[in-house]
C-alpha cells in the first residue's frame, strides 16, 4: 500500500491509501476520491487541469516526457516541482508523497 497526502484547491486536505497500480495514473485516482480536477482532455497531457505541485516526493518521480514538458512550460502557475497527475502512474515511486492540486482550469 502506498500513502499520499492530497491538497485540494479549496485548502482541505486528505491522506489516501492506494494499491500499487502502475496501470492507473495519479489523476485517475484524483478524479475517483473527487478532488478537483476536470481532467478535461482524459489523461492526453494536453489541457494543465490535472496540474499538480509535489510538496514531498519530487525526486522520487520518473522524468518528465516531452509531452508533458511542453504542456507544463505553457502553464500560468507553473512551480519547480509541477506534474501533470495524468502522467504520474500509481508505483513506488508516489509512496510518502504529498501533493497539492493547482489544475490550470483556462
Amino acid at each position: 500500500m502506498l500513502k499520499i497526502t492530497v491538497n485540494d484547491t479549496d485548502g482541505s486536505s486528505k491522506e489516501l491509501e492506494l494499491e500499487v497500480s502502475p496501470s492507473t495514473s495519479l489523476m485517475e485516482v484524483l478524479v475517483e476520491n473527487e478532488f478537483d480536477v476536470p481532467a478535461i482532455c482524459g489523461g492526453m497531457a494536453s489541457c494543465g487541469t490535472c496540474h499538480v505541485e509535489f510538496v514531498k516526493g519530487f525526486d522520487k518521480l520518473p522524468a518528465k516526457a516531452e509531452n508533458e514538458e511542453f504542456m507544463l512550460d505553457s502553464l500560468p502557475n507553473l512551480v519547480d516541482h509541477s506534474r501533470l497527475s495524468c502522467q504520474c502512474k500509481v508505483d513506488e515511486s508516489l509512496d510518502g508523497a504529498e501533493i497539492k492540486i493547482l489544475n490550470d482550469s483556462f
